[in-house]
């Protein structure tokens, strides 16, 4: 199976996921400013997964994170050049890994101009409506990894790909 193919058929799975949950709370955003102490993830999802008129998905390698203490970024994740500049962002899916994972690796996704950036510690694919932000389709995103404590990490976290699919409307 395709890289694509596989990554369709998940995306397919979470959007199955989201819409079921009727109980789910809006996801947590936060600024740029507050990436030292980001907030917890909550999914949502419902209907507006559904009414979403397009989509799109790309994935990048992430880097090797080596050192504590520091935000690395991973590449930008671009929407494709033909995505319509009007619409906006209904929901987001993710997947990500990292080899050698510990649990005191912080790690968010945020838009390309680190306004809305998501906490998505620990979870290695989900998604949620984030349609009351108003955020572009066409914007790009990023990953966004910050290992507690300072100093060489031993053994080091190799990134490993991290995709997204996008709906919009």
């Amino acid at each position: 199976m395709k890289i694509k193919d596989y990554f369709f058929a998940l995306f397919a799975s979470t959007v199955t996921m989201l819409s079921i949950s009727q109980e789910a709370d809006p996801l947590n955003v936060i600024s740029a400013a507050q990436l030292s102490s980001p907030e917890a993830l909550n999914s949502a999802g419902g209907m507006a997964a559904f009414a979403a008129s397009g989509s799109w998905t790309n994935y990048v390698t992430n880097p090797n994170i080596t050192t504590a203490g520091a935000w690395v970024y991973g590449p930008l994740i671009n929407a494709p050049s033909g995505t319509p500049s009007g619409s906006k962002v209904q929901s987001i899916s993710w997947q990500w890994n990292v080899f050698n994972y510990d649990s005191r690796l912080i790690t968010l996704l945020c838009e390309s101009t680190l306004t809305y950036c998501f906490d998505i510690s620990g979870n290695f694919g989900s998604g949620g409506s984030v349609s009351s932000y108003n955020i572009p389709a066409s914007r790009s995103w990023r990953y966004a990894f910050k290992y507690s404590g300072s100093g060489a990490i031993s053994p080091p976290l190799l990134g490993q790909h991290g995709s997204l699919a996008v709906l919009y409307q």
